[in-house]
């Protein structure tokens, strides 16, 4: 096999976020219409104007960039004088259920250990750090030889276990991991009491304002990602029916939710709660014409491809563009799509690498659908737009349908197009519709 194949392999893991400086960074904001970190960076300075804290959940498809975007407004965040406490939730707490309660104490754990490890600052006040610290062996009952085993014995680097607030909290997080009795009583207890645990974060917030000045003196930034890994159900009601919480941080916070709870979600709305920012998709096709493509986020794509794949691995130039327009413009999609069609192949990527790549992607997608999402599908791809009821967001939130551009149409992934169940529905459709668009 090719030494370079077996290179590109390793330069298109999906799952992996870019930061600043890595050389397969590519720019992609003029194709999707918005400058996310721009916006945020705007919206911080502006909350500050009015003395108050900005509360900004972003929300976007799982594997549109959001992760790679929010190193951007990390590193500006420093440069601007920030102190950014950022945590990749489902890793750092249980990975299959989240409550308001796990957040807070995602927090404090998140604070704790900045003052701990930052040389530029000293540690949180020990009278302050106390009062939290017995509050939470209080309300838990849980014993400090307990959370010194479970710390211990985890397997895994514990958050802000160096101190005795962030080996507590470390362990309480710990057993919210495990599947026995005490997971359900440590987030029963914790929850309890939610004013005196925003409270308690608040209390620490104070003290740590005034320590933090001179290193960074606009304050502190929380940033919550992968909080749209977590069912949409799940999210909403941690997030949104607790935003009166969530929104009384006296710190500034960005929370990243699925997007499918901006259409009609099961309880609060979104922009009601917090100060909405979306990150679309790049559309690799105008509205309305899915037999054309746009120029300019094809350019973006194939620019993507070849900071990871050189040009002369691909058999043909078409075969890069086929990628880039298969993936619907979703850079997760594209690495998925790339990957694959190099795994398929020896010497260079042919057609045939990409059209089984593409079987395989189209695959794990399709598992998920039955023969109504197919409808609801073909109806979006005539009208552009979803019913935002619990099919549709389901199909947002499984990439099937994707949203794109900031004044916000829909279209279907491409890669379902040429799926059998998706060509009977968008032909019933047709004659429903009675459309004038090209067969």
């Amino acid at each position: 096999m090719n030494n370079l194949i077996i290179e590109a392999i390793g330069r298109c893991n999906p799952d992996e976020p870019l930061h600043p400086g890595d050389p397969r960074w590519c720019d992609f904001d003029p194709a999707r219409g918005t400058n996310l970190h721009d916006r945020i960076a705007r919206r911080l300075r502006g909350a500050e104007a009015e003395r108050k804290y900005s509360h900004i959940a972003l929300a976007g498809h799982r594997g549109c960039g959001k992760s790679t975007e929010l190193a951007r407004v990390i590193n500006q965040a420093r440069l601007e004088g920030y102190l950014p406490l950022y945590a990749v939730v489902n890793e750092q707490a249980d990975p299959n259920e989240i409550g308001f309660g796990d957040l807070f104490l995602l927090m404090l754990r998140l604070l704790d250990e900045a003052f701990d490890a930052d040389p530029r600052l000293k540690s949180l006040p020990t009278p302050t750090v106390k009062v939290v610290t017995d509050w939470f062996q209080e309300v838990t009952h849980v014993e400090q030889r307990e959370v010194e085993r479970v710390v211990e014995f985890s397997g895994e680097v514990a958050l802000g276990a160096n101190t005795p607030l962030g080996k507590l909290l470390s362990g309480l997080s710990l057993l919210r991991k495990t599947t026995g009795k005490q997971r359900d009583e440590i987030k029963q207890a914790v929850e309890k009491y939610p004013d005196q645990l925003r409270q308690n974060l608040n209390l620490l917030l104070t003290e740590a304002r005034k320590i933090c000045t001179p290193a960074y003196p606009r304050g502190i930034l929380f940033i919550l990602d992968n909080l749209d890994r977590y069912p949409p159900e799940m999210i909403s009601q941690a997030v949104l029916t607790n935003a009166d919480l969530l929104t009384g941080v006296e710190a500034h916070t960005i929370f990243v939710l699925p997007i499918s709870l901006l259409y009609n979600p099961p309880g609060e709305t979104v922009e009601d709660r917090y100060e909405p920012e979306t990150l679309p998709m790049l559309p690799v096709y105008p509205r309305g014409n899915p037999y054309s493509i746009q120029e300019k986020s094809v350019a973006s794509l194939l620019n993507a491809i070849y900071l990871r794949v050189d040009k002369s691995l691909f058999a043909d130039p078409s075969i890069a563009v086929r990628l880039a327009h298969l993936s619907g413009g979703c850079p997760r999609d594209l690495l998925r799509l790339l990957k694959e069609a190099l795994l398929e192949s020896q010497n260079v990527i042919d057609e045939r690498a990409v059209t089984r790549a593409a079987s395989l992607v189209r695959g794990e997608m399709a598992r998920k659908l039955t023969l109504r999402h197919y409808d609801l599908l073909a109806s979006t791809h005539l009208e552009t737009t979803i019913n935002p009821d619990e099919d549709g967001r389901f199909l947002l939130y499984r990439r099937a349908a994707l949203e794109y551009e900031a004044d916000r149409w829909i279209g279907v992934h491409p890669l379902l197009w040429e799926t059998s169940e998706f060509k009977a529905s968008l032909e019933s459709a047709r004659k429903e519709y009675g459309s004038v668009l090209r067969p």
